[in-house]
């Protein structure tokens, strides 16, 4: 039997090779210490986190919900189930829709603009840090209703909240002390809304002004919500735009499709999200004994959809493992599946492609300083921290 632990040094090192164990030899692998399981096949993950009925949220999602359980259930978006969940995403629907973010373009494309005039000024910059980080704490903070005074902070909490210490399984003081900080910012800053809901914009404002069966949301569940866009605009993001940069400059034939025709730019961020997805896995309890590939999950149970590996599932994907701009699968899992699929999946691909096609125009052939470069380790969200580059 395969030799899998989420917090295991291969799996924070490189996990794809484990991860092809585990698709072959354990699909649906089960283990005690976390009385959780732990699926990894692409039809697997797909099936069974369409299974809104079974499978619920209102315990946590994340490792540190399900797994560790240092990491209280919040009162956000992510932790209801339907018809709850199913409001509460129609309520904000609108500020998440193509049509909803055609006015996003243009303060993004401001926002890229400014940022890769001062990296060319000095030939060289942080593609994350300095191009994918701002870019993606500047969408959040116009979707959401965040003051943008508070990119700056709102950077350094969710790289807090990440925080991974060695020999230690999870979350760590540091990473709950940014949390608790984080979201009483947003406590704060949403009761100062409250009262002048005429100044709030964006996510914020139609939390605060639309009821859900007649009521308002209080303060705590509006906070929460408000910390999950800053989080979930802020750490993943970064992490796909660096790979895609990475892999184009691997593959600089490629890279020169693109720039001839920018229009692959969202091919290629697309394909990287699918070989190098951010967040490995998320997860649900069961709540009604369900049958997956022979294997009985009992109510109580923990599963995590590992959608890092599903994105690499031979059984899906041909030639898995490569590059390749031109695959145009026809379904992923990089943005989740279901009813809980992610809300901001259109925000994503709008500053990819802003992004993209703005670098690739000034700086067609960008070189990656690679020995400089630095990934994080962490059993949730992986991929690059620091992609510095010279622009040339």
């Amino acid at each position: 039997m395969v030799d899998y632990d989420p917090y295991m040094d291969e799996i924070l090192t490189d996990p794809y090779p484990v991860y092809e164990r585990l698709r072959n030899e354990s699909p649906v692998h089960y283990i005690e210490e976390y009385d959780c399981w732990f699926l990894s096949r692409f039809d697997v993950v797909w099936d069974t986190a369409s299974d809104a009925k079974s499978f619920v949220t209102a315990k946590g999602t994340t490792p540190g919900h399900l797994l560790t359980h240092d990491t209280p259930p919040s009162m956000s978006l992510n932790a209801y189930d339907p018809p709850r969940h199913a409001k509460m995403r129609a309520q904000i629907k609108d500020h998440f829709t193509p049509k909803g973010l055609e006015w996003l373009r243009e303060p993004l494309q401001h926002e890229t603009d400014r940022i890769l005039d001062a990296m060319q000024e000095r030939g060289s910059g942080d593609l994350v840090e300095d191009l994918a980080a701002r870019l993606s704490v500047t969408g959040a903070c116009l979707v959401g209703g965040i003051p943008l005074e508070m990119r700056d902070q709102g950077i350094e909490w969710v790289n807090a909240i990440m925080h991974r210490r060695e020999g230690h399984r999870g979350s760590t003081e540091v990473g709950a002390a940014a949390g608790k900080e984080m979201f009483f910012w947003c406590l704060d800053y949403v009761k100062q809304m409250r009262a002048h809901p005429e100044r709030a914009s964006g996510v914020l404002h139609t939390l605060l002004t639309r009821d859900i069966d007649g009521e308002l949301l209080d303060d705590f569940a509006v906070a929460s919500t408000l910390s999950l866009v800053l989080i979930g605009g802020t750490d993943t993001f970064p992490k796909a735009l660096g790979a895609t940069l990475y892999r184009l400059w691997q593959h600089p034939d490629q890279r020169a499709r693109v720039v001839a025709d920018p229009g692959l730019a969202r091919d290629a961020f697309l394909e990287v999200l699918r070989l190098d997805t951010p967040t490995q896995m998320l997860g649900r309890t069961c709540v009604a004994e369900t049958e997956v590939r022979g294997e009985t999950i009992r109510p109580g149970q923990g599963v995590m959809f590992m959608w890092a590996s599903a994105n690499r599932d031979e059984r899906e994907f041909d030639a898995p493992d490569r590059f390749d701009i031109d695959r145009h699968p026809r379904r992923m899992l990089a943005f989740g599946q279901g009813t809980h699929m992610c809300v901001g999946h259109h925000v994503a691909k709008m500053e990819a492609e802003i992004g993209l096609r703005s670098l690739l125009e000034r700086a067609p052939d960008y070189e990656i300083v690679e020995a400089d470069a630095r990934r994080n380790r962490t059993e949730f969200v992986q991929g690059w921290m620091k992609l510095p580059a010279k622009l040339g």
